[in-house]
Parts: structure tokens; C-alpha cells; sequence
């Protein structure tokens, strides 16, 4: 898809011998993506798949110059890869179609505070509040918390619904905390957003 781009690419393995794939999809067009999905494939030196990995990226809309974080893990990766490939896949959002839900547009996170934690497997973590400032309730909220080193490669990804049941009504705060168990070297920035469907009343 060319107007999709891959940036901050980054790749790990961890002790436990997962290969970790962190990375944004950065919209280049003027039309919003919706469940964009990626596919990585890790390849042997003459170009055969030995494994595959797929996940839709961590919101469920990629606006026009927005940028939507992955994360995607290989448990075991096979022996013999030497390189990868990557696929990107999604469709166009229609705002006219009544049928599929729309984004909400009144929800921020604020009050945003990172930790360094190390202890045991846990890295660090984000905390923050999330409020619903606009008129309408909200379902299917996610909140995608970005980590970057300062080179600005992406070293961790969460992307949790935080209001899985019921609906986020206008006026509603809710405090979150993102904890971060995989990370592809030290975090020198941070970013957060917040996604959510439109419930017309």
C-alpha cells in the first residue's frame, strides 16, 4: 500500500529467545485507513518463508499523517532466517456507510506520567488519565501507548481497550496504567493516544 509507511523499525530478541518486531505505520495519504493490518515474514537466505506473524495495528483507524503503532512477536523463531519482509494490508474508511462505526472525536489523555520501574519482568509503565470531553458516550475505547530510544526507533508498544464493557459517557475520567514487559532498548520519549467508536444517541 503506497500510501503507507513504515517508520522507527525496530527488532529484539529477548531472553527467553522471542523475536520482538516494534514499529509505526505512518498514513501518507489523505484518506483514513481503517484495521490495518501487518505481516512479517521471516525468510532463509535464499528467500523461502519459514515463519509468518500477523496483528492489526494497535487503533483500530490510521487518519491521514497519523501514525499507528505495532508490536508483533515470534515465540519461536526458526533457525536458518536471515531476513524478513513486510506486508501491510487495510481498507478505506467510509464516513458515509451508517453501517460501520465511526471514530469519536471527544476523548484525551492528560496528567501523563512515565516510570521506570525494573523489577522483576516489569520495565516501566505510563500512567495517565483519560476523559471523555465531547457530547457523545464512546465504546471500544483503546488507548496506544508509543515508546521510542533517541533515535526515535520504536522500543515498546500497549495498545489495551481500557473500556471493554458499557459505554465512556461525556464528563467520564478514568485513570490508566500501561505496564510494559518487553522493551527493545532504553526509552528516551514517549506518546500516547486514545481511539473510540461514536455512539449516536
Amino acid at each position: 500500500m503506497t500510501d503507507l509507511m513504515i517508520r522507527g523499525l525496530n527488532l529484539a530478541q529477548d531472553a527467553q529467545n522471542r523475536l520482538h518486531f516494534w514499529g509505526e505505520v505512518l498514513n501518507l495519504g489523505e484518506e483514513t485507513r481503517r484495521w490495518v493490518r501487518i505481516t512479517i515474514r521471516l525468510l532463509n537466505s535464499t528467500g523461502d518463508a519459514l515463519a509468518e506473524e500477523s496483528d492489526i495495528l494497535g487503533l483500530e483507524w490510521t487518519p491521514p499523517h497519523a501514525k499507528n503503532p505495532f508490536h508483533l512477536r515470534f515465540q519461536r523463531p526458526p533457525e536458518g532466517w536471515s531476513t524478513y519482509d513486510i506486508r501491510l494490508e487495510g481498507h478505506l474508511h467510509d464516513f458515509n456507510d451508517p453501517k460501520v462505526p465511526h471514530p469519536y472525536y471527544g476523548l484525551t489523555v492528560d496528567n501523563l506520567h512515565f516510570r521506570d520501574i525494573e523489577r522483576a519482568d516489569l520495565h516501566c509503565a505510563i500512567v495517565g488519565l483519560l476523559s471523555n470531553v465531547g457530547v457523545l458516550s464512546s465504546s471500544h475505547v483503546k488507548v496506544a501507548g508509543t515508546l521510542y530510544d533517541a533515535t526515535g526507533k520504536v522500543v515498546g508498544v500497549l495498545s489495551p481497550y481500557l473500556v471493554a464493557r458499557g459505554l465512556f459517557a461525556p464528563g467520564e475520567t478514568l485513570s490508566f496504567e500501561l505496564k510494559y514487559y518487553a522493551l527493545g532498548g532504553s526509552v528516551a520519549d514517549f506518546t500516547v493516544q486514545v481511539q473510540g467508536r461514536q455512539q449516536v444517541a
